[in-house]
């Protein structure tokens, strides 16, 4: 569970460092605890990578 999730934030942290980290977190509303516990869902996964496109500026990657 939310194996995906984790990849997303590593992403961010390489791009943004801990500043992009937080930021992913207020935009998606699930600290990086917590989204490790969470669902890969399709709406987690959607809501992730709009966080991520909008954090970085850049088309984030499919896991």
């Amino acid at each position: 569970m939310g194996e995906k999730l984790m990849e997303y934030y590593s992403f961010v942290e390489e791009r943004e460092g801990l500043d992009g980290k937080i930021e992913l977190a207020k935009q998606t509303n699930l600290p990086g605890t917590k989204a490790a516990t969470e669902p890969d869902s399709d709406a987690n996964i959607q809501r992730f990578r709009e966080a991520v496109e909008e954090i970085t500026g850049e088309q984030p990657p499919q896991f």
